[in-house]
């Protein structure tokens, strides 16, 4: 059904939360909704309470789009999370007309917008040197060079040593957004037993005192990704963002990747702004709607 509904609408109907979130069992947090059809399924939502607000994605099979399917689909998840949840926050991949229609019909608000960038590493400025922990074969060309503040080093990740350090500093660099912040080292292990994942590709940097910062990346179909980067508070406003941001990308065209895209809200100007100027360009818009709940 999720294949359908990507060949139709040209992007897939559901994130990587929502992909991982179908290998766990309900409970009394996380609900999987079934529109079934014979032997198939024609609709799913996979929704999620976290406090006060309540998630979902949603998604219809394409030839049973238009005759209430969704609307019944929605009003099951709302019947489920309204005892609990104040707000339900739902994504709209791609910013679709259809999901923009749904959206108002039912009552939901644009909230957030999240934009994924891409560019070719054809012609990227590279610095001009790297600091201590690069790696072998990093590109280097006539940019700036790469520093870190001293006693701070580049280093992979260590499966198996690295994860509560690793939670924390992210708790911390995100602690005010909605999702990110709020990984659990349930998360953390379910994106560890991905195929993709390689701890190479989780550079870290650190201080005597431990974790600064790090740079995820992620590698799927020959295309490189700016999976998380994170910089705990005690090191940001030093540059190690920066740095940061720079080994990754210089990790991945090592290992062959030409084209990287990353995802930044819009309402993030700082990071938007500095994407744009190296290069990245937007080439698709998720939306996240919201609707205020009257619980009773």
């Amino acid at each position: 059904m999720a294949r359908r509904c990507e060949e139709a609408d040209g992007i897939a109907p559901f994130n990587e939360q929502t992909t991982l979130g179908l290998s766990r069992n309900p409970d009394k947090h996380r609900r999987h909704f079934v529109v079934p059809l014979n032997d198939s399924v024609i609709a799913y939502a996979g929704a999620e309470v976290v406090g006060d607000v309540a998630e979902a994605e949603l998604a219809v099979d394409p030839a049973h789009r238009g005759k209430g399917v969704g609307a019944r689909l929605l009003g099951n998840v709302l019947d489920w999370i309204a005892p609990s949840a104040g707000e339900l926050r739902v994504w709209g991949h791609g910013d679709l007309a259809a999901s923009t229609r749904f959206a108002a019909k039912h009552g939901f608000e644009r909230a957030r917008v999240l934009f994924q960038f891409s560019r070719d590493l054809q012609g990227f400025p590279w610095p001009a040197e790297w600091p201590e922990g690069a790696g072998r074969n990093w590109p280097r060309g006539d940019a700036p060079t790469a520093v870190l503040a001293d006693g701070v080093r580049l280093r992979p990740f260590r499966s198996g040593r690295d994860e509560a350090e690793w939670l924390r500093v992210n708790a911390a660099a995100f602690a005010d957004h909605p999702e990110q912040g709020r990984w659990t080292a349930a998360d953390l292990r379910a994106r560890e037993e991905e195929s993709w994942f390689d701890p190479d590709g989780l550079l870290v940097a650190e201080d005597a005192e431990g974790m600064l910062g790090f740079h995820w990346t992620k590698v799927e179909g020959g295309v490189g990704e700016v999976y998380v980067l994170g910089v705990d508070p005690r090191a940001q406003g030093t540059g190690l963002g920066r740095t940061l941001t720079l080994a990754g990308l210089a990790h991945l065209a090592a290992h062959g990747i030409r084209q990287v895209d990353l995802y930044a809200d819009e309402s993030n100007t700082k990071a938007v702004g500095l994407y744009r100027k190296q290069g990245f360009e937007v080439v698709r818009t998720d939306v996240q709607w919201s609707r205020s709940l009257t619980r009773g």
